[in-house]
């Protein structure tokens, strides 16, 4: 008994030493520097996300934690925090929309590991008529 709590407390010990390590390297969190609050920070994500995307308009969430980008071609990239990076899809006609009744814009993209995303956007009915125009 004794044994099994001292092997209990050395890996508490050795966890915790962990996750001090971790915080102290600040891993695993986003540097401020890294948000999506930007176009060019959108348009780079996008572009990381996506090859050959060259970002027209951008659309950030206020929290820095997603976006929506548009190219040209009218193709759209919806972004999101996914640990400290960001991921990306490319949204097609399968994606859809949804408006809530505070305003935020709600996107299920057609790939359901992705998940759904909503954001808080200043025009909102604009972007999910261009989502809803996708072919």
């Amino acid at each position: 008994m004794a044994g099994q709590a001292l092997q209990f407390l050395g890996s508490l010990a050795a966890i915790s030493a962990l996750v001090a390590i971790a915080a102290w390297l600040k891993l695993g969190t986003p540097d401020e520097a890294e948000r999506l609050d930007t176009a060019e920070r959108i348009a780079a994500a996008a572009l990381a996300a996506v090859p050959c995307f060259t970002a027209v308009a951008t659309a950030p969430d206020p929290t820095g934690e997603a976006a929506l980008a548009r190219d040209g071609d009218g193709r759209v990239v919806l972004l999101r925090r996914h640990g400290a990076h960001y991921a990306g899809r490319l949204l097609t006609r399968g994606a859809a929309t949804v408006l809530e009744p505070d305003g935020r814009l709600r996107i299920v993209p057609d790939d359901p590991r992705f998940g759904p995303v909503t954001l808080k956007l200043d025009n909102p009915d604009t972007w999910a008529t261009v989502i809803a125009a996708l072919g």
